[in-house]
């Protein structure tokens, strides 16, 4: 005779180990609670915000940031290039533990206004790289 445990199927869901709020604090359409961020995209989430913070900018935690929103107003050359690949990499693994960087590329666009930034990156106790684009702006 079957018991009723038997009949309950058993579904595999891969669990939550990194988790956050949205950026814009989205909330869920039907229940109303604030959308999380899980695993790989809060990670990436993490990553993107650490970039695109300057330093002093967060209260409490002034030392957190990169400064790469200070050197777009720079002159275009591979000192600059240089520099904002240190200033990233530094960021990154000063602040963010649970990646390791594999490779940081940086390519101006056509308009010359604008920065094309590529990391490719993979988490710690992971195989697949993953990757973030960003487009660095100066803002008018």
């Amino acid at each position: 005779m079957a018991q009723r445990a038997d009949l309950i199927t058993q579904t595999t869901k891969k669990p939550d180990l990194f988790s956050d709020f949205l950026d814009d604090f989205s909330p869920h359409p039907l229940t109303g609670d604030i959308v999380r961020a899980r695993n790989e995209n809060s990670i990436r989430q993490s990553v993107k915000n650490i970039i695109l913070t300057n330093i002093g900018e967060r209260l409490f935690q002034p030392f957190i940031g990169s400064n790469v929103n200070l050197a777009l107003f720079e002159p275009d050359d591979q000192v600059l290039v240089n520099e904002l690949m240190y200033h990233i990499q530094t960021a990154i693994s000063n602040y963010e533990p649970r990646v390791a960087i594999n490779n940081i590329a940086l390519l101006p666009t056509q308009d010359y206004n604008d920065i094309s930034l590529n990391i490719v990156y993979t988490i710690i106790n992971s195989q697949t790289p993953q990757n973030l684009n960003l487009i660095l702006a100066r803002v008018r």
